[in-house]
This record gives structure tokens, sequence and C-alpha cells, in this order.
């Protein structure tokens, strides 16, 4: 089933869908939320259970649920694949202020924020690139990553699934970071990262999830 290429529903209701109508290049009909936020264009269309059930699936939907309580990617990827299942497709938003070289490729369901700069790198599919943010040549960026306001990331990284990258976070040239792992705000990363887990503080000491 084709969607409807000028509207978008957005998944959530918080900072981060209020910022994304601050630019969608469309309109927004409506959202998904726990509650209703007059704030929002559109309109509240119920809960997560109901647009499950949703019959009118023509017009795609974007996730502006980030995550909740701990910088963790977990919960998110697992809403994303019940959308998925559920026969939802998903939207890709692009700022018209950002700049996206030629050869850079954007996932779907992605979201290029304002002032964002992407010089020939390849973006998963449902990441959120935020105000901000350089990429460098070459880079690579898997599904479900967040990549915070002000980031730097060097040419050639290597970012896997399910991150979460820090506001002001700066990535030298050549570093991969593995899937399932955070890197606290402000952090400056110039060794490679493996173990999932929250990195932190100057020497980007491993703070481990629990399950």
């Amino acid at each position: 089933m084709d969607i409807n290429d000028d509207k978008v529903i957005l998944i959530g209701s918080g900072g981060h869908a209020l910022s994304l109508a601050e630019f969608s290049p469309v309109e927004i009909t409506g959202y998904f939320s726990k509650r209703e936020n007059p704030e929002l264009p559109g309109e509240w269309l119920g809960n997560d259970e109901d647009a499950l059930m949703f019959a009118d699936k023509s017009v795609g939907v974007h996730m502006a649920f980030v995550y909740h309580g701990f910088p963790r990617m977990e919960q998110r990827r697992k809403l994303i694949e019940r959308y998925k299942d559920s026969g939802w497709r998903f939207k890709t938003l692009v700022a018209s202020s950002s700049i996206i070289t030629k050869h850079s490729k954007i996932g779907e369901g992605s979201a290029i924020m304002n002032g964002v700069i992407i010089n020939r790198a390849r973006i998963g599919d449902n990441c959120v690139i935020n105000t901000g943010v350089i990429i460098e040549h070459d880079c690579e960026i898997g599904k479900n990553t967040f990549i915070g306001p002000g980031a730097v990331v060097g040419g050639s990284v290597k970012i896997g699934k399910n991150c979460f990258i820090g506001l002001g976070v700066k990535i030298t040239n050549g570093i991969t970071i593995g899937d399932n792992i955070s890197v606290a705000l402000g952090s400056n990363v110039t060794r490679n990262l493996e173990e999932p887990g929250i990195y932190h503080g100057p020497d980007l000491k491993l703070f481990r999830f629990k399950d």
C-alpha cells in the first residue's frame, strides 16, 4: 500500500515531537500518545494500542518517542517493530535547513533536524540526527540510533544500531562504536567502544546495562 506523501502521523507527544512539528515539511495530521498535548498540531488519535488496531494506514508514521528515563534505545526499537508488524509504514522527515550531500543515503523513518550537515554518509532507518550535528565523509550510522544536538562525527566512523550519542559528543576519525551503546553528553571518543552499556566521564568508564 502506498502512503500519502503530504501527511504524517507522529508517535509520541513530548519535546522531540514538538521539535519535529517546528520544521516538518509535511502536514502532521495527528499523533499517537498516552495523553493529549494541545501544543501539537493534528488530532490526538489515542495510544499505541489504538494505533495497532487503526484501520486506515494510508498516512505514514514517524517515531517521535526517543526514550523514557534511562538513555537506552531498546524500548524505542521494540515500539518501532510493533508498529511495523501491524502494517504501518515509516516516513522520513528532513528539515529544509539541513545540508545533505548528493552521495549520502538516509534510511526510512529517520529525522534530520535543523542545521545538520551530512557529508557522503549512510544513515540507517529510524535514526534521529539532531540539531546542528555534523557527520563527515564515509560514516555509517546503524538503524534506530540517536545522535544528540551539536555532536561531531569524524570521517569513516561506524556507529552500530540502537545507539544513543549524547549532546555535544565528539568522535574521532575512524572510530567504531558497536550496537546498543550509549555515550554520555560532552564525551570525546578517541577509542573503539565494543561492549554494550553507557560510557561516561573523561576516561569513558563503562556502566553496563541491567536487563
